[in-house]
């Protein structure tokens, strides 16, 4: 008589759901890690590269903008919501981070809500960026001259906030990416064939394969 061990309760409840599945295989495609201790040295240099990106621009936006701030830096008001150009500054800084957080997360979620929020968050960026420029070149607000310098630092903050929160929420998915491996015992790589070398084959295909085997 040929036994053939069932699965156990134990292997099917260790086994992560189809869209965590999906979500690993997508990341594992993406950054493509060789290994454990290279998906390590990977999140490590996102997290830090990120960190760096961020505190550098603080320190810019300190430097250009907060330090030793004139007048009219403090009264010339844009014409959205009439906000100072140094609020305009971290406006820009914060609708450009959150913008890219919830773009990654719509992205590799798959998911409508974030990217539908990412955007108008984004567009309104683009829009404070241009608008001393603007403002400039229609009025005489500010001269052409101060809108252009205005509009450099602007875009200079928009896209330091947005690869700054792009390599941090990288971070942040490899971090995850790392726990689903840790969790289920997974070596980085194909999670797809992972996941089926642990599924037992069902009980009639093995004895078919043992008794064609005696045969």
């Amino acid at each position: 008589m040929v036994e053939v061990d069932a699965p156990t309760e134990e292997t099917s409840q260790v086994l992560p759901d189809q869209e965590n599945i999906d979500l690993a295989d997508r990341l594992m495609e993406r950054f493509a890690p060789e290994g454990g201790q290279g998906l390590n040295a990977m999140l490590s240099n996102r997290a830090k590269s990120g960190a760096m990106v961020v505190a550098g621009l603080g320190f810019f936006i300190w430097i250009s903008v907060f330090f030793n701030l004139d007048s009219s830096a403090a009264t010339d008001d844009t014409i959205l919501l009439n906000f100072p150009f140094h609020t305009i500054a971290i406006v820009v800084a914060l609708l450009s981070f959150l913008a890219a957080i919830f773009s990654e997360l719509g992205s590799e979620r798959g998911r409508a809500a974030p990217s539908m929020m990412a955007g108008p968050m984004q567009f309104f960026a683009i829009i404070y960026v241009i608008e001393p420029l603007a403002t400039g070149a229609m009025s005489d607000a500010i001269t052409v001259e101060e809108g252009l310098w205005r509009t450099v630092r602007l875009a200079v903050i928009f896209a330091g906030a947005y690869y700054g929160a792009r390599l941090i929420m990288e971070a942040y998915f490899l971090v995850w990416l790392r726990t689903f491996c840790d969790t289920f015992g997974f070596v980085p790589g194909a999670v797809q064939s992972s996941v089926a070398a642990q599924v037992p084959a069902a009980p009639e295909a093995e004895m078919v394969l043992e008794l064609e085997s005696v045969a």
